[in-house]
């Protein structure tokens, strides 16, 4: 007889071999390609052994079924920690059947637990499953939109350089 209870757990370096298939499939159905499996376990075993993100793993009947990364980080603003959900994968047949559910409310309850004073996360628009899941607990949507530029940026810009007082500074000279 199998087994068929969900588990979420707080993951320890050496289930990085189970988190690294989950985070592949999760960039890969975003169209990207998925990063290389190898170089992948190098950065997630860096993060879990010096405790600067916590991952959380959802298995199932012996299955790894989800992912979940927590980053940890300090807003000057606040004057405190926060957390950020950076990685949030369910497999295709596990999704619909509570467990981005019970995921979500382990990490939030994780977050606090460290001392973060809030979470947040990155929803893309047309996500409207995620969307339903954090309104159900009580996330709302940010005033800011999240940008993003790959470096290095290529433009010759010299942001060192003084800025023009005035437009007749900013014109070229004829």
């Amino acid at each position: 007889m199998t087994d068929n209870s969900l588990v979420v757990r707080l993951c320890e370096p050496a289930d990085t071999p189970l988190l690294v298939p989950l985070i592949q499939a999760q960039v890969a159905a975003t169209g990207r390609p998925a990063p290389d499996p190898d170089a992948l376990a190098e950065i997630v075993n860096a993060l879990l052994v010096s405790q600067f993100s916590d991952f959380l793993l959802a298995e199932k009947g012996g299955r790894s079924i989800g992912v979940l990364q927590i980053n940890y980080r300090l807003s000057t603003w606040e004057l405190g920690a926060y957390a950020v959900i950076e990685d949030f994968y369910l497999a295709p047949g596990a999704r619909g059947q509570g467990v981005g559910t019970r995921m979500l409310d382990y990490a939030c309850a994780r977050a606090e637990g460290r001392g973060a004073q809030f979470i947040q996360a990155a929803v893309r628009p047309d996500d409207r499953a995620a969307r339903r899941l954090y309104e159900a607990f009580s996330f709302t949507a940010s005033q800011y939109d999240l940008w993003h530029a790959n470096l290095p940026l290529g433009c010759a810009a010299d942001l060192d350089a003084p800025a023009a007082t005035d437009e007749s500074e900013a014109r070229p000279e004829p």
